[in-house]
């Protein structure tokens, strides 16, 4: 190109966006601008610039990426930059850099390296200074680490401020009260009522309650057993649940044991007492499949998890199907036989699936209650000793539950005053004003509409209709609920013509035999005789 001027480029780099280096990277491209300027045989291309990113890794800067595909069109001729060090930290991107645009035909020019890729040294030379920043990109790992876990010692909490329950500000965490009662509510579901995670996250769902992280989507079981095992949410602090084991692509690895977690009790405010908290790990354990039964179970149903096929060893998974008239017909089938039907070879060794004939829900109802009728409860004791509890404390003045739907309007209350206090000194704009007490008049809102039911429900029970409803309900319900099931049963093994029950805490079983019913009949519990077995 005899008379051309020569298309010259520039790059520079800030591996932060604060205030100091952002002015740093305006002085490089001023400088770029005026050094290219003052060569009468030279004009600017373009300077190129990526704010914000480290040097280790080539890929992941937009604008390096766009400097080489730029020189692959022919729109460059050559590239000034500072240092080596601000081109690559990493010697092989900056070796494999260079002789890609060696082919373009582009060459490299390290201003205070004193480097020119075009010259005959230029690749040695560049050799080493990259292997020095490479290394000193080793050493600034090394030091941020070092800092960051002495930091860690200190209680400083590291990461986003994205932790369900908490606002996260200058290394220290903040209960979010609406947030830390969907929390409480979470493990009361989960350990009072005996409900899986699948279950609650459909419930909190229907509430309309935002989920974590995902507005405008449903609650999945994954987030709710995220709130279970969250040890944050008693109170405790574990870092380090990630590493990066290499400094030079910055790829982020679940920490099983290669580097040293940090764990502090009683870092800061809990949302649910350590009691609860421990508690729900143990019935987490519980519920976890045992053994090689391999996949880990949603407990959707009373019995889902405990169900076992006394032909093949399975669990059984429920089924449901829709009858003509609209009827939905809830049945259980061992697993072998709902993925591979009945027992079969088709030429292998092993054989697939399953013989065993499926269980309707309802029978399984019917076993636990003659189990249930078998152990000799006496239920009008248990009714008349559950009805005088819970009507003497509706005598005792306003739930407890209403009390503290109260606290909670005053503290929003507070929180809604102070924002203003916080406007009037100058401490935040009018816009996050106008934010926060959108967001307070909204919490109110649905603490009113709250109170005013809880408050309804309260006055009537404390009616002669409201106690008669619920010695009714104690009678015909109570005692039979699937989730006083949930709680008695620990195994049933079904097989042809009988089933064998385990409880929980008791040292027999029960052996329940019947017939299969005819097409179109239910079981009924006078078709079934009932045995004990101790255990040996």
């Amino acid at each position: 190109m005899t008379g051309a001027k020569l298309r010259v480029a520039a790059y520079c780099r800030v591996s932060t966006s604060q205030d100091d280096q952002r002015n740093s990277l305006e002085n490089q491209r001023r400088y770029f601008a005026e050094y290219i300027g003052s060569q009468p045989d030279w004009e600017l291309a373009r300077v190129y610039a990526d704010e914000g990113l480290s040097g280790t890794a080539a890929r992941n800067r937009p604008a390096f990426q766009q400097m080489l595909s730029a020189a692959e069109e022919g729109e460059i001729d050559l590239i000034l930059t500072k240092e080596v060090s601000r081109f690559a930290r990493n010697t092989v991107d900056a070796l494999a850099c260079t002789r890609r645009l060696r082919r373009y035909g582009v060459g490299v020019v390290f201003i205070n390296d004193g480097i020119d890729t075009r010259q005959n040294d230029g690749e040695f030379r560049l050799t080493i200074m990259a292997s020095v920043a490479q290394e000193e990109s080793r050493k600034t790992s090394e030091r941020v680490k070092w800092g960051q876990r002495r930091s860690m010692e200190n209680g400083v909490v590291f990461g986003c401020n994205n932790i369900y329950g908490f606002s996260l500000l200058h290394g220290r965490l903040t209960v979010k009260e609406d947030e830390a009662e969907v929390i409480r509510l979470v493990y009361r579901k989960f350990l009072n009522e005996g409900k899986g995670t699948f279950v609650i996250a459909r419930e909190l769902s229907e509430s309309g309650v935002e989920p974590p992280r995902a507005k405008g989507k449903p609650w999945s079981s994954t987030m709710v057993l995220r709130l279970l095992r969250n040890e944050k949410y008693c109170g405790d602090l574990l870092q380090k649940k990630s590493y990066t084991p290499d400094f030079l692509d910055h790829k982020k690895q679940v920490n099983r044991g290669e580097e040293e977690q940090i764990y502090l009790r009683d870092h800061h405010e809990p949302i649910v007492p350590r009691a609860v908290f421990e508690q729900a790990q143990q019935e987490l354990a519980r519920r976890a499949p045992a053994g090689a039964q391999g996949r880990r179970c949603v407990r959707r149903y009373w019995c889902s998890g405990k169900l076992i096929c006394a032909a093949c060893g399975r669990r059984f998974v429920p089924r449901r199907r829709r009858r003509a008239g609209g009827e939905v017909y809830r049945y259980w089938v061992c697993a072998a036989r709902g993925r591979h039907g009945p027992r079969h070879t088709d030429g292998r060794e092993t054989p697939d699936g399953c013989d065993m004939r499926m269980m309707p829900h309802q029978a399984l109802c019917t076993c636990m209650d003659v189990v249930v009728e078998r152990l000799g409860l006496d239920v009008g004791r248990l009714i008349r000793e559950t009805a005088e509890l819970v009507e003497q404390a509706e005598d005792g003045g306003v739930p407890v539950a209403l009390e503290r739907l109260r606290e909670r309007r005053q503290r929003v209350l507070q929180r809604r005053g102070d924002a203003l206090d916080a406007w009037l000194g100058h401490s935040i704009t009018k816009e996050e004003l106008d934010s926060l007490r959108a967001r307070y008049d909204a919490a109110l809102a649905r603490l009113d509409g709250q109170e005013r039911t809880l408050e309804a429900q309260w006055q009537a029970a404390r009616t002669g209709d409201g106690r008669t409803a619920l010695r009714a309900f104690l009678e015909t319900e109570a005692l039979r609920c699937e989730a006083v099931y949930g709680e008695l049963l620990e195994q049933m093994r079904i097989g042809e013509g009988g089933v064998l029950v385990r409880l929980r805490g008791l040292a027999v079983t029960f052996r329940l035999q019947y017939a299969p019913p005819r097409r179109g009949a239910g079981l009924r519990p006078e078709d079934i005789r009932c045995t004990l077995l101790p255990d040996t």
